[in-house]
């Protein structure tokens, strides 16, 4: 089972599972919301974090999707991870977690690259699109 994690500023991981549950009607199995509140000492969210990376099973694998690289979030993220066990990913958007959610059942490496496309591609220009689809 590969567990996502949104490590995310406040607010932020719980209007992303909003979204989902909407789009789904419930909340997608394992699914972590582990958000860093502005009066929340930052050794708690890691504390926190690493329980998460604790309880996993052998044989599971996590895929931690972050807001924003260089923020406290993203800086919770330990340096040493369990080696393909665990991939992070940062600039967290919907297309980037509609896609982790749907490859993960093909296992790690295909979640991590999942979310990286849906990423970059999540991100477009609406009015060049919607011109280049009318061939203005």
């Amino acid at each position: 089972m590969i567990t996502i994690v949104l490590l995310t500023h406040a607010g932020l991981g719980e209007a992303f599972a909003a979204v989902l549950r909407h789009i789904f009607g419930t909340m997608p199995p394992a699914l972590e919301i582990l958000e860093i509140l502005p009066d929340q000492p930052p050794e708690e969210g890691g504390r926190r974090l690493w329980g998460l990376l604790e309880k996993m099973r052998e044989g599971d694998a996590m895929l931690i999707l972050n807001d924003l690289y260089g923020a406290t979030p993203a800086n919770l993220i330990p340096a040493i991870l369990p080696e393909g066990r665990v991939a992070a990913v940062s600039g967290l958007n919907l297309a980037m977690l509609l896609r982790a959610l749907a490859r993960r059942g093909e296992g790690l490496a295909a979640a991590r690259q999942g979310a990286l496309e849906g990423g970059v591609q999540g991100v477009a220009d609406i009015l060049e699109q919607r011109d280049r689809a009318l061939g203005i």
